[in-house]
């Protein structure tokens, strides 16, 4: 990229300075026209206010990772946050979808109604939300941060100047709106502002107090409150440095507040109720849980934000036992070497069976328990067979056994219609997903086959890219065999029952 012109760049040198100011030397020295050196300032810069400095110090502290999309104005807080050491640990992704179709982009390529809005801002935190999971980790606390702006320009607009800041979690959304004093500010005073509230919506989203971090708003007549509908977002004083722009003679911001009409602030939370009946209602497609522990620490629950590229083994875990744990495990470090790259790997329980229908609730939450207990994640869905799940888990590796691997490449599961299956995957391709085929024992002939034995077309040959053999993975046992020893153990603990 051409930063400067060839003719300008060409012969541009630069002359040793003193400390504190740079010298540009002359294009030619020496040259005809050739001029004095001149002296260019040294600005110290400025430094971050103490009170956000320590709040931001606590967000960092907090370890919860964010996405943060600001639109309009806000932007401050960006450089807030990342000024602060620690700054890798909460932020994950930030953004500033300026143009239109950047925030469109941002968006999924829908066009808000209206683009400094409340729902606009709900929207992009639901975006950034699912961002944050595509770039954190199983077990990350996470949130996602939107805010949309309309602040103060040259020439003076006619609307309000108003801003919306909202955070999505696994629990629900919150919005924060804020309609600003016209014309007491400067539009750095006012981005100074918004940007405060923005580090003070994911502070108090990340579980980190706010008490002693007072916005600067303006009630009536200039005196310093809380603002209408403000809730737990207090007020101070205005500040007389950032945005205050003044001057002497009684004029500037501090005279313009005096006078002005007060800023309101509104505050709205909406709780997004238990995730697996919303998954059961069909309003979100996958709820996951990570963490957890035999200590009986709570898991943390991601909403509707579907991690790509990770290594998935689904399964109905009718219970869950050792074998599935190894095979996991096994099918990580596999696909990892395979990738160049370390990947993570998560189980998939569907409550929905192509043949059986929908889990009960009860009995999702059981199975959904044996995880966390252990402290393993998994990903709760309605995506019973492949397709499905590859258009929801995006470049996933499935892991399957030599049993499934069979009857995926069997025509008869396609219509009897070779052409039609290989259609049938088209999706699944798209998706950037493929299969990994872990090695079994054949019940009929005590043989343990693996991927090589499984007649894949080579049509599809690409999507079998990685089998597990004995030697990587074996364990002889299965769901079915533990409820089949489990009931025959109940059966005959109840027949002792009888003849005591």
């Amino acid at each position: 990229m051409r930063v400067l012109p060839k003719a300008q760049g060409a012969g541009l040198r630069w002359a040793a300075a003193a400390p504190g100011n740079v010298r540009a030397a002359s294009h030619a020295a020496g040259g005809p026209g050739a001029t004095a050196p001149q002296a260019v300032a040294h600005h110290q810069p400025q430094e971050l206010p103490p009170d956000v400095e320590s709040l931001i110090k606590r967000i960092h502290a907090n370890r919860t990772k964010a996405v943060v999309y600001a639109t309009g104005g806000a932007v401050q807080s960006i450089s807030w946050l990342l000024s602060v050491p620690g700054a890798s640990g909460t932020v994950l992704e930030a953004a500033v979808p300026y143009a239109r179709d950047s925030l469109v982009e941002v968006l999924g390529g829908k066009e808000p109604a209206q683009f400094c809005s409340a729902g606009t801002a709900a929207a992009m935190a639901e975006a950034a939300y699912r961002r944050a999971a595509a770039l954190s980790g199983f077990g990350d606390g996470i949130v996602g941060i939107g805010a949309t702006c309309a602040l103060a320009t040259v020439p003076l607009k006619r609307g309000e100047h108003r801003a919306h800041v909202a955070v999505h979690g696994g629990g629900g959304r919150r919005c924060v709106s804020l309609t600003l004093s016209k014309g007491a500010r400067s539009r750095v005073g006012e981005d100074d502002l918004v940007s405060r509230l923005l580090v003070k919506v994911l502070a108090e989203a990340s579980g980190v107090s706010t008490s002693d971090f007072p916005l600067p708003l303006i009630e009536g007549g200039g005196a310093a409150g809380a603002g209408a509908g403000a809730g737990s977002m207090a007020a101070s004083s205005p500040p007389s440095s950032p945005g205050g722009g003044g001057g002497g003679g009684g004029g500037g911001p501090a005279a313009a507040a005096a006078a002005a009409a007060p800023d309101v602030l509104q505050d709205d939370c909406a709780a997004a109720g238990d995730p697996l009946q919303r998954l059961l209602a069909g309003e979100v497609r996958c709820v996951e849980y990570s963490g957890g522990g035999p200590g009986g620490a709570p898991a943390e629950v991601v909403v509707d934000a579907p991690r790509p590229g990770r290594v998935y083994l689904p399964g109905s875990f009718n219970p869950l036992h050792e074998g599935h744990k190894q095979l996991l495990a096994t099918a990580v470090a596999a696909a990892s070497q395979a990738a160049g790259r370390q990947l993570e790997g998560a189980f998939e329980l569907t409550a929905e069976n192509a043949d059986k229908g929908l889990l009960g609730l009860d009995e999702i939450r059981r199975r959904v328990a044996q995880f966390v207990a252990a402290g393993l994640p998994v990903v709760v869905t309605r995506a019973p067979r492949f397709n499905d799940k590859a258009g929801l888990l995006h470049a996933a590796r499935f892991v399957v056994g030599y049993d499934t691997a069979i009857r995926l490449v069997m025509p008869k599961y396609h219509g009897d219609n070779f052409m039609q299956m290989l259609l049938d995957y088209t999706g699944f391709r798209y998706s950037g997903c493929s299969f990994v085929v872990a090695g079994r024992r054949d019940g009929a002939s005590g043989r343990f086959l693996t991927l090589a034995d499984v007649a894949v077309p080579t049509q599809m040959a690409d999507l079998f890219p990685l089998g597990l053999g004995e030697e990587q993975f074996r364990v002889d046992i299965s769901s079915t065999e533990l409820r089949q020893r489990a009931a025959a153990a109940a059966a005959a603990a109840a027949g002792q029952g009888v003849k005591g």
